[in-house]
């Protein structure tokens, strides 16, 4: 790496920056990656979200309590980063990412971002990305895997980079089970196709270009905190 050649880490920061500010004055709406994901199984829920706000669940509270406990890192400043990523260390921290969606033959746009748990660099390279989860059942389910694709998505748009051998893991810890943590780890070229396709179909939702699915498993309106006033529920 030459002496004045950026960093990936610094390309995705100053990238961020320049979209951001783009979309602000552009006035692009801004949709955030984890509704994607957490609407993947009902997104008439997310209509209920907006009309009457999001419920802080026991889990939802422990695991904001955990996430601030396990990755907790001091970022001194991004200059010091750069030295130790231009070194060939390996950093683990986390920014926000994002990318404008454009759709063909249409003026539609809209800003996507979000910012992953943990971002592993090595070599000047990202390595990984980390999404932690707190559950009560050893579970890792297919909204996880479209969260942690759609983050690397992002940082593929941002920056060119071919991210061919981008590890993307999900970590469960169970709060049934003492805290006890699993892990699986997915290859981002593995399940990119799959991931465009779905967000494809995701931002005809958010676009308003179609009603919002209700969910097709009983399982998922007994799990819901709107279910006591849900016109849509399956039970």
């Amino acid at each position: 790496m030459s002496k004045n050649e950026k960093t990936i880490l610094y390309r995705i920061y100053e990238r961020f920056s320049e979209i951001s500010n783009f979309a602000i004055k552009n006035k692009i709406p801004r949709i955030f990656v984890s509704d994607i994901s957490s609407s993947l199984f009902c997104e008439w829920r997310k209509i209920l979200e907006i009309k009457h706000g999001k419920v802080e669940t026991e889990e939802m509270i422990l695991g904001t309590k955990i996430h601030e406990e396990y990755f907790a890192y001091e970022l001194e400043s991004l200059d010091e980063l750069e030295k130790i990523i231009s070194r060939g260390e390996t950093i683990g921290l986390t920014t926000k990412v994002g990318f404008i969606w454009e759709e063909k033959n249409q003026d539609l746009k809209v800003m996507i971002s979000g910012e992953p748990d943990l971002m592993i660099f090595s070599e000047n390279k990202l390595r990984k990305i980390v999404e932690l989860k707190t559950r009560k059942t050893y579970e890792i389910f297919s909204s996880d895997i479209l969260q942690l694709g759609i983050y690397a998505l992002c940082i593929e748009k941002m920056t060119g980079e071919n991210l061919k051998d981008l590890l993307l893991e999900i970590r469960v810890k169970v709060v049934a089970d003492n805290l006890k943590e699993f892990s699986q780890n997915f290859y981002y070229k593995d399940i990119r196709d799959g991931i465009l396709d779905e967000l494809k179909s995701s931002l005809d939702f958010w676009l308003g270009k179609r009603e919002p699915k209700i969910p097709t498993s009983k399982n998922i309106c007994l799990s819901c905190y709107f279910r006591e006033i849900c016109n849509r529920k399956l039970v």
